[in-house]
This record gives C-alpha cells, structure tokens and sequence, in this order.
C-alpha cells in the first residue's frame, strides 16, 4: 500500500487534509492517474452549479477542480471546447493507506460549473488532480 501511496503522490497535484487544507508542490503532468485495482473506483456525474468564492483550485488545459472542505465537494469546470469530460480524480487516505479513490466526472459542457458531494472522514487525507476524460473513447487525455 505504501507503493500505492507515492504513487499516487508523484502525480498528485495536490494534498488535502479533510479539516484542514495542506498543499504539495505540483509536479509534472501526467498523462492519466494512477488507479490503484485494489480500491474500487467510485465515478461521480457532476451536476450543474456555482463554487463558492476562495476555494483551493487546480488546472490543466480543459478542467479546472476545486474542492469545499465544507460539505465536501468537488467542484469541476470544464474548460475546453472538445468532447472530452473535465474530471477530478481523487484519492483518500486514512493512516497512510488508501481505502477510496474515484472520480467527479463534469459531462456539462464547456465552460459550466458541476459538483459532487462526497462525504470524507474528517482525520483522512485526499490527494487530487484535474483531469480531462474522453467518455466515448474511454481513454484518459490528461491529468495535472
């Protein structure tokens, strides 16, 4: 599990600790995330919304993810005009072993705001990127 964890690290754009928000230097993009196959993938459909001002956000061309430690929710804009989906991938952690993972898939259209309320332990730790997905080829585009 530990190998699960920095590499799921080494692409992470960023470290949230749920309760208090803590932030890790981005690094290179990468091309898709790392899904561990010993967690189940939970994949979320974003519905239509507006993110409140202040929250801690990341981006890579065509997604825009931020997250509301409040409620838990991703926030997910997707900000290209092509048919691919902006997600957020997350990973969540408690004692240093992820025991979730999954994603907030924004199938809105470009330029519109989705959200989706997930619901964390308040001691876990959540790692995360802002992706792009193409649905219908079922193929990751980018993740940063």
């Amino acid at each position: 599990m530990k190998r699960a964890l920095k590499a799921l690290a080494a692409v992470a754009a960023a470290t949230l600790t749920v309760g208090a928000l803590t932030s890790a230097p981005a690094s290179a993009a990468a091309s898709a995330p790392d899904i561990q196959p010993m967690v189940t993938y939970e994949w979320n459909t974003a519905e239509a919304g507006t993110p409140p001002s202040g929250l801690p956000c990341r981006a890579v061309t065509g997604a825009t993810v931020c997250f509301q430690a409040n409620g838990d929710k991703w926030w997910v804009k997707d900000t290209a005009a092509d048919s691919a989906s902006a997600v957020a991938h997350w990973g969540n952690y408690r004692n240093g072993t992820l025991y979730r993972q999954g994603g907030c898939r924004n199938g809105l259209g470009n330029g519109k705001w989705g959200v989706c309320n997930k619901n964390y332990y308040e001691d876990s730790t959540l790692l995360y990127q802002a992706c792009v997905y193409d649905a219908s080829a079922k193929v990751w585009v980018r993740c940063g």
